[in-house]
């Protein structure tokens, strides 16, 4: 029987035997969805861009890289933010919140929210500071769990009790609504939810257990109906 490795429940994505499994982007897909992402946006270089929930850097290291961008990242962990400056002291990191980003209006190209904004306790706060720095038409990258049967947000029933990412997921209609609400018009969505299987399946083959991104067990195959998917969404900033 393959046992199961205890990893922090509340700080999942600082755990080293995570990492080595997910890799230094520690979410599904890697950097693939962020190299597409960039790619659609077109960022080019000198483009300021912002990774919200930046973790290690590696998005940041990639776009500064492969696109040219000036790029900065804000994350509340500062054990992976010295990582980040560990592998890469010339990236521009700092502590930061995604609910009051300390940003000056209209400075960036483009914002990345990559499995973050599920996290988030205030998502149109979040998305109303990524509208308030970003310059006219700028892009916002949003790539995170939704859940595939529709709903307007977290209620009652199997999502009563449920922590982590699943907490905040919504379905595609409530989160389109909600970007629009924002102040954006989308421009792109794909699902990419066989990642988040593949990711998954690869916690579980390594013995990761899988509660500290749900918290909490779903009472009466409740995970099953909630059906979690992936998905990547680009965004335009409405003048």
């Amino acid at each position: 029987m393959r046992k199961t490795l205890d990893i922090n429940i509340s700080r999942p994505y600082e755990s080293e035997a995570v990492r080595a499994v997910t890799g230094p982007a520690i979410r599904p897909g890697e950097l693939d969805l962020t190299r597409r992402a960039a790619g659609y946006c077109r960022l080019g270089p000198g483009d300021r861009v912002l990774d919200v929930g930046c973790g290690t850097g590696a998005s940041l290291d990639l776009l500064a890289r492969r696109f040219g961008a000036r790029t900065i990242g804000i994350d509340l962990s500062p054990m992976l933010l010295g990582v980040a400056r560990q592998n890469d002291p010339p990236l521009s990191v700092m502590r930061g919140n995604a609910l009051a980003l300390p940003l000056k209006s209209g400075m960036l190209r483009a914002v990345f929210f990559e499995c973050v904004l599920s996290l988030v306790p205030d998502p149109a706060a979040a998305l109303a500071e990524a509208h308030r720095v970003l310059q006219a038409a700028g892009r916002l990258v949003v790539a995170d769990i939704y859940r595939q049967s529709e709903g307007g947000g977290p209620d009652p029933g199997p999502w009563a009790g449920v922590g982590g990412c699943l907490r905040g997921a919504v379905g595609p209609r409530a989160l389109l609504q909600r970007i629009h609400h924002a102040g954006f018009d989308s421009l792109l969505w794909q699902d990419h939810s066989d990642r988040l299987k593949a990711l998954a399946a690869q916690l579980a083959w390594a013995g990761l257990s899988l509660k500290p991104w749900w918290r909490d067990t779903f009472p009466d195959g409740a995970a099953c109906r909630m059906r979690p998917g992936y998905f990547l969404l680009v965004a335009r900033k409405r003048s």
